[in-house]
C-alpha cells in the first residue's frame, strides 16, 4: 500500500500531490541511465518506474505538510501556475491540483504558517507566488517564506528580500530543523522533524527516482555538482537506513515516504524501501 503520511508523536506529515504521476524522457532526468540499469532493477522496478523500451521514468510533483504543536509547515511548493519555463515537458501548468491536494488535509492557503524551501528551483517554489488580477502575490499570505542562508546567497538576485534566511543545522522551529545537503543545487538541505524518539526526513531533490537507492551515484542532469550530489545522497541514505528514519522524497511515486534498508551482500553500496 502506498503510504501518504505518517505519524511520528505530535508530529503529523502528509504529502501535498501536485502531479501523482507521469513518464519523463530519460535524457530529462538521468541521461547515464542505460537498459542494463533497467534490468537489473526489473524485479522491483517494474514498467509503471521503468519503461522496459523506452526507459521513460515515472515521475512525481509532491510537497510535504508538516504540523506540529499548532503550526503548519509546507516543505517546497512544486510547480505553481501560469509561470512560462523553457520545459519540454511544459512546466506552464493550468492547474489548481496543489491547492485542492491542500483543501484535502483541510487546509487552506491561509492556514500555512510557514513555506520552507529545501531549494530554489522552480519545480520547489512555484506556489510560492500566484496570479491574481494581473499580479503576482504570495499563495500563503500569513506565511514566513524560509530558506538556507548558502541557497539564497546563490539566488540572491532571483529572491525577495524578505525572506526569512537561516543557516544550515538551525530550528524552523521546535523539533524541525535543516541540515545540509549540498550538490543538486548550491545550498540544498534537507529538512527533519523528530518526535517520540522516531525520525523523518523530507529530501528535496537529493533523490528524483527511486532507481537512485541502487545506485547513489546516479547523476541528475540538472545536479549542480553531482559528485557533491552523490556524497549527500549516499550520507542521508546511510542515515535513514541506520536509524530507520522515515525517507520523504516527493519524486518519487509509490515510495514518497518510506523506510529504507542497505540491500543485503551490497557492501552499503545499494539501498531499497522497506515496509513498517
Amino acid at each position: 500500500m502506498v503510504q501518504t503520511g505518517i505519524d511520528l508523536g505530535d508530529i503529523r506529515i502528509d504529502l501535498v500531490p501536485e502531479v501523482r504521476y507521469r513518464l519523463m524522457p530519460t535524457g530529462f532526468l538521468f541521461p547515464d541511465l542505460t537498459a542494463a540499469d533497467q534490468a537489473r532493477n526489473a524485479d522491483w522496478l517494474g514498467p509503471r518506474q521503468i519503461h522496459p523500451e523506452t526507459l521513460a521514468l515515472g515521475f512525481a510533483f509532491q510537497a510535504f505538510l508538516v504540523r506540529v504543536k499548532g503550526q503548519n509547515i509546507l516543505i517546497d511548493s512544486c510547480n505553481g501556475m501560469h509561470k512560462q519555463r523553457a520545459a519540454r515537458w511544459a512546466h506552464d501548468l493550468r492547474s489548481a491540483n496543489f491547492l485542492t491536494s491542500l483543501a484535502v488535509l483541510g487546509l487552506t492557503p491561509e492556514d500555512i504558517d510557514i513555506v520552507m524551501c529545501t531549494h530554489l528551483h522552480t519545480d520547489h517554489v512555484g506556489w510560492n507566488t500566484r496570479l491574481v488580477d494581473g499580479r503576482w502575490v504570495p499563495t500563503f499570505p500569513k506565511a514566513r517564506y524560509v530558506m538556507n542562508q548558502a541557497e539564497f546567497d546563490y539566488w540572491a538576485d532571483f529572491v525577495r528580500e524578505d525572506a526569512q534566511i537561516i543557516g544550515a543545522g538551525q530550528d524552523i522551529v521546535d523539533q524541525v530543523y535543516i541540515r545540509p545537503s549540498p550538490g543538486h543545487s548550491p545550498g540544498h538541505v534537507c529538512v527533519h522533524a523528530r518526535s517520540a524518539g522516531q525520525e523523518a526526513v523530507v529530501v528535496g531533490d537529493l533523490i528524483h527516482h527511486a532507481v537512485q537507492w541502487d545506485m547513489p551515484d546516479l547523476r541528475m542532469r540538472a545536479d549542480f555538482d553531482p559528485a557533491m550530489a552523490a556524497t549527500s545522497r549516499r550520507a542521508v541514505m546511510e542515515h535513514c537506513a541506520g536509524s530507520g528514519a522515515h525517507f520523504c522524497a516527493g519524486h518519487v511515486v509509490d515510495f514518497s515516504i518510506t523506510r529504507i534498508a542497505e540491500l543485503a551482500g551490497s557492501g552499503g553500496d545499494r539501498f531499497r524501501p522497506v515496509s513498517g
